[in-house]
């Protein structure tokens, strides 16, 4: 292209200077000529390349809305997976601040104890069940960490059986269209062969008339 460019501006300088000079007139409308065929390459190799583009665009277009079909898919099932997260999160939350709670009573208590000795005995009770409490919420929270673990995982299974699934439903619908062509295949000759009994049943019906006469 830049060389084309060039040949333009060379050849447009030197027919300018036709009007001064009148010289080599032959040779400057041969380069007016070159210039012309020049120009026309560079418009095709354009025009090429502009079928090209939209070629390609049109097939972006298409895989676009594809995927966009699949991820709206994926989406609803990370979502509801999102959701169930959601809860066991919330729940560990819940039971980090009772026992947050538990544990400032706790100390609470133990000051109490240094102050009342007459409660001593209650607050010893007190601290054991509170202490109970703990460790079962404990429990609970190595229970939901557990639990969110294996929504992470699960949400991973969707995704590959969301895949899985979708490969199946293709295959499927590839079978389901094989045995409607062979149901049309079986109905054509079904009724062909029945209008073929009825033939040599009336056939045979007349060449047994004829036998017995």
């Amino acid at each position: 292209m830049r060389s084309s460019q060039l040949k333009i501006s060379v050849i447009l300088l030197a027919f300018t200077s036709l009007s001064f000079a009148k010289t080599n007139i032959p040779e400057k409308v041969t380069q007016l000529k070159e210039n012309v065929e020049a120009s026309k390459i560079n418009l095709k190799q354009y025009e090429d390349n502009l079928k090209v583009v939209d070629q390609n665009i049109k097939e972006t277009s298409a895989a676009i809305k594809q995927l966009d079909k699949q991820k709206q898919a994926v989406t609803k099932q990370l979502e509801d997976s999102q959701r169930g997260k959601m809860t066991s999160e919330n729940s560990k939350k819940q039971l980090q601040n009772f026992m947050k709670t538990e544990q400032s009573k706790l100390d609470l208590e133990k000051k109490q104890i240094e102050d009342l000795k007459k409660t001593l005995a209650k607050l010893d009770a007190n601290q054991v069940k509170r202490q109970e409490n703990i460790a079962a919420y404990q429990q609970k929270i190595q229970a939901l960490d557990s639990e969110q673990t294996n929504w992470q995982a699960h949400q991973q299974e969707l995704v590959e059986l969301e895949k899985a699934l979708k490969e199946k439903q293709l295959q499927a619908q590839k079978d389901q269209k094989a045995l409607n062509e062979k149901k049309v295949s079986y109905d054509q000759e079904i009724t062909k062969w029945k209008k073929q009994q009825r033939l040599s049943e009336r056939n045979y019906a007349n060449f047994k008339d004829l036998k017995e006469e």
